[in-house]
Formats: structure tokens, sequence, C-alpha cells
């Protein structure tokens, strides 16, 4: 127990330092002074800052994960209040993670750089995991359409949500606009879901999943 916290306080010190100061200019010892450990204790639990960095970050976007799968496993809703509560929890959890704040502006995710290929896996995975809630939601409205078609619709609705996403991240937390923009963002939301609702209109039923539907969204 007493290692693990040990840990967590380790973690919990850097990202306060990686935030404040970013990547480059935070240094093992400045961490292990705040941390009020030795510089071995650190190196028991990590074997360098690149490794505490990408812990960090990894458990900030495992969190966000674990929440977000919870909003879209909640039966008590429909599909598209669902996909709202979403797009509006997810970049409120990012704005609390400042360690995956600092790896968005350093351009880390997509810089292919070996020091951080874990921190771009799990991301990865994350996006397409991501991908999947979003298609699975397209799924969700009726249509006489082809497989075939409906796939590629799904396909298109997800990477277009992505995109708008990942742009606004930039917009946000690279330039630091999320506050000032926030209500402003709910407004984009809205208007998207909105959209989406008319898709769905002429079929009122589909604004609902069927329980395989609903079981695919968790």
């Amino acid at each position: 127990m007493k290692k693990l916290m040990t840990k967590e306080v380790i973690q919990q010190v850097a990202a306060e330092l990686f935030r404040k100061f970013g990547f480059e200019k935070t240094s093992m010892d400045e961490i292990a002074s705040k941390a009020h450990k030795a510089k071995r204790s650190i190196y028991n639990h990590f074997s360098n800052k690149e490794e505490l960095f990408c812990a960090s970050v990894i458990s900030e976007t495992d969190h966000i994960r674990q929440r977000l799968t919870e909003v879209m496993a909640d039966d008590s809703q429909l599909v598209l209040p669902r996909l709202r509560q979403y797009l509006l929890l997810r970049m409120e959890l990012l704005a609390k993670a400042s360690t995956l704040q600092v790896a968005i502006k350093d351009k880390m995710l997509t810089s292919g750089d070996y020091r951080f290929e874990r921190l771009q896996q799990t991301m990865n995975d994350f996006y397409g995991w991501e991908h999947n809630c979003f298609k699975k939601v397209w799924y969700a409205k009726p249509t006489q359409s082809s497989a075939e078609v409906i796939e590629q619709q799904a396909v298109a609705f997800a990477d277009m949500l992505q995109v708008t996403l990942n742009g606004l991240s930039h917009t946000f937390f690279v330039e630091d606009k999320y506050e000032q923009y926030k209500s402003s963002y709910e407004m984009l939301i809205d208007l998207i879901i909105n959209s989406v609702f008319t898709q769905f209109a002429t079929h009122p039923e589909g604004i609902q999943t069927s329980d395989k539907t609903s079981s695919n969204l968790k």
C-alpha cells in the first residue's frame, strides 16, 4: 500500500510540474524535491522521465475512457442524449487532464518520437474505441439501405465527429481557449445533436436503441 501511495504521489507531483513547466523543462530532481522523495525512490517506480510522463498521461486517458464508457452504457438514456452527454463530458475531462494537454501541445501524439510510442499506442487505442462508439450511434438509425451503405455512412459520421473534436481540442488546450469558448461549444454540440435527430426523425423509434444496440454501446 505504501509503495502504491508513493507512486501515486510521484505521478501527482510530476503532473503538476509538467503542466506548469512543460515536459522538457521539468527535471527528475525537481519532481523528487517537490514530492519530498529521494531521487532513487522515483527510479524505483519509473526508469526515466519519459516513462513517468507517459504513465501520467495514460492514467488520465484511462480515467477519461472509463467515464465515457459509463455514459455510453447508460441504458436509462436514449442514444442521442447519451451522445450529447459524451461530447460535453469528453471536453470537461480533457480540460482536467493536465499532462495529456502537455502531450497535445507538444505534439507528442503525432510526432512519431520513439520515446512516446507507448503513449501514442494508448491514444490510438482510445481513438479506435471512440470511433466505434460513434459508429454504433449511427447504427441505431433505422434504414433500408444496404449493410455496405450503412457502414460507409457510420464511418463518415464517426470520422467527422472525431475531426471536429480533435480540431477543437487544439483550439481549447493549445491556444488555451476552453473556458472562453465553452458555452459556444455547448451550442455547437446541440446543433450536431439536432442534425442527427433530423436524420432519425422520419422513424422516431430510431432515436431509441434496441437491446442489441445498447449492449454494443457498452
